[in-house]
Formats: structure tokens, C-alpha cells, sequence
């Protein structure tokens, strides 16, 4: 059976619903808190797996009571954790606010994140042996490094950005940077059909083979120099959009180990992602591969607008 393997980070997400954010020396109110199990990693590799694919999960946790919590929380979604270690640290955490409107602002401290080693890595890539791996950047650059060194495996979703000049990206299997992080790394913001035809070209100019950027309420656009597809989102009323881009990696990684067409898996991909936005926290709001099938079946305003 194809196999994936997520490479990332697991946080506890302290998460505070709010009226309007804080302003500088402001003390304000929440109206709703909840701790859930998050991290751009765990999302991505809870998301995949509840889209239906076999997946395992590379990460580091902290030998405390959120490290508990992360990995019984992990571990019900159905992941062994079999690749993921406890050091003597704290457990990566994330303080988020979400407003009323469905925004969220995140302050991150990673914690045990920043203990992944390359050698953690290189053991569970020898292990799995999988077909795709996925990343972000809330490890370290070693880690990242042992992913992107599987070129024709590695997909890199780089978040939250930093500079990506350490690392070598020609023949990188592919890219999925969102609106403002496809800007840090090309230069052009991807605000309408032309510019963000223009920005993939750019990604493709670093010998990057597929690059794919998530846009948000307009969904999302693909381009491997040779054939482009965009996708939108169906209309939904976001209550919090707090892992809907992990969601979003998560559910294509699925598909791309399903051996679906890039139009395909980008549908399936933004209808995840979108689902996801209807629900409060970023792991516990990953949908699964049913919902997602029935979601794209029922909603008849769906136009995936692929060319």
C-alpha cells in the first residue's frame, strides 16, 4: 500500500475567541477558550489520514502534560506515533486568537520542535520507505534538509516563512505557499490571474517541478510549466480558519499517494480545506474522506474552474 510521511511540528494550541483583536496595552475578553492538539505537522498528518491515506508522522514532543495530550490526541485520529520521540523540553505551543470574523492571530513557541534532528528524520524515511514526504518549517533547518534531500519525494510547504536560501530546492518535487509567502520567496504577490501565473513561473524558475499556491477564498492554482489548473472554494461561512492551508496540504498529499490527477487532488484538496473552516480548532477540524465526497457532491454552486 502507498505510504506518505509527514515531517512537522506538534503544538498545543491555546485558543481564544474573541470580539476584535487586541490592540497594544489592550486587556480584552474572550468569549469561548479550548486547548487543542495542533502544529502544522500533526494537522497535516491528521488531515491526510482522515482523507483516508496511510500515513506516518515525524516529530518531537515534549516529556510534559501537553506531550501527553498531543500524542493520546494524535493517536486517536488513528497515527502511531511511531516515529515520533520525547526530549526533556516543552511540548511546542501556540497561542491563538480568533476573531469574530473568522481570522486568526498566532503567537508560536516550538518548543520540543526544534529538537528534530536529520538523523530522526533519515530513520523513518528509511523505515517507511513512502512515496511522497511533506514538510514545513516549524522544525529545524537540519530536518527540513533531510526531506528536501528525497527531491523527487519532498514537498515543502513553507510555514510559517523564513528564508529558504540554505536550502537547495532544484528538482524539488513540489511547493505550496500561500498569498504572502509566495510574495517573501518570488517577489510577486499572487493577487489576480496574470500575477499568479507569474509567481508560479518564478517558483518553476528555481527548478521547482510543481508549484502550487494556496490563495485563500479563491481557492488555489497549480502550474508544472506544462499544464496549469485553478480551483475555487465552495461558498461556506467560516467560523475559524485556524489549519485550513494544513488541511488543505494534508488532504492533496492523500490524493497525490492515490495516484489522482493534480485537478483532482486540488478539488478534493480546497473542499477539505474549506470544510475545515466551519469548525473550531485546526487538527479536530480536518473532515474526513467521506465528508469531503459528500460535500463535493452536494454543493451545486461548486465550479473548479480547472483550464
Amino acid at each position: 500500500m502507498s505510504c506518505a510521511l509527514v515531517v512537522g511540528s506538534a503544538n498545543a494550541d491555546l485558543v481564544y475567541s474573541v470580539a476584535e483583536f487586541p490592540q497594544p496595552g489592550e486587556t480584552i475578553t474572550s468569549k469561548k477558550f479550548g486547548i487543542y492538539a495542533g502544529g502544522k505537522g500533526a494537522n497535516q498528518a491528521v488531515a491526510c489520514a482522515n482523507a483516508g491515506a496511510n500515513v506516518e508522522f515525524c516529530a518531537c514532543l515534549g516529556n510534559d502534560e501537553f506531550g501527553d495530550f498531543l500524542a493520546d490526541s494524535i493517536k486517536r485520529k488513528g497515527l502511531a506515533m511511531t516515529y515520533a520521540k520525547s526530549v526533556e523540553a516543552p511540548t511546542g505551543s501556540a497561542v491563538i486568537f480568533v476573531n469574530q470574523g473568522g481570522e486568526n492571530q498566532i503567537v508560536l513557541n516550538p518548543g520540543a520542535n526544534h529538537f528534530l534532528t536529520h538523523d530522526d528524520v533519515i530513520r523513518a524515511i528509511t523505515s517507511v520507505q513512502p512515496q511522497y514526504i511533506l514538510t514545513q518549517l516549524e522544525v529545524t533547518d537540519d530536518a527540513i534538509s533531510a526531506v528536501i534531500a528525497h527531491k523527487e519525494k519532498a514537498i515543502l510547504n513553507p510555514a510559517p516563512y523564513k528564508n529558504l536560501s540554505n536550502f537547495d530546492l532544484k528538482g524539488l518535487f513540489a511547493i505550496t505557499p500561500n498569498e504572502s509567502e509566495c510574495a517573501a520567496l518570488t517577489g510577486i504577490r499572487p493577487s489576480d490571474e496574470h500575477s499568479t501565473r507569474e509567481a508560479a513561473n518564478a517558483l518553476l524558475n528555481m527548478g521547482i517541478l510543481n508549484a502550487i499556491i494556496t490563495l485563500g477564498s479563491r481557492g488555489c492554482y497549480w502550474s508544472n510549466g506544462k499544464q496549469e489548473c485553478s480551483v475555487f472554494p465552495p461558498k461556506v461561512k467560516p467560523v475559524d480558519t485556524t489549519g485550513a492551508g494544513d488541511v488543505f496540504n494534508g488532504a492533496l498529499l492523500s490524493q497525490l499517494i492515490s495516484k489522482n490527477d493534480f485537478p483532482s487532488a486540488l478539488k478534493f484538496a480546497v473542499a477539505a480545506a474549506s470544510l475545515s473552516t466551519t469548525r473550531f480548532g485546526a487538527l479536530t477540524s480536518a473532515p474526513a474522506h467521506d465528508e469531503i465526497h459528500e460535500f463535493l457532491q452536494v454543493d451545486s454552486q461548486y465550479d473548479n474552474g480547472s483550464n
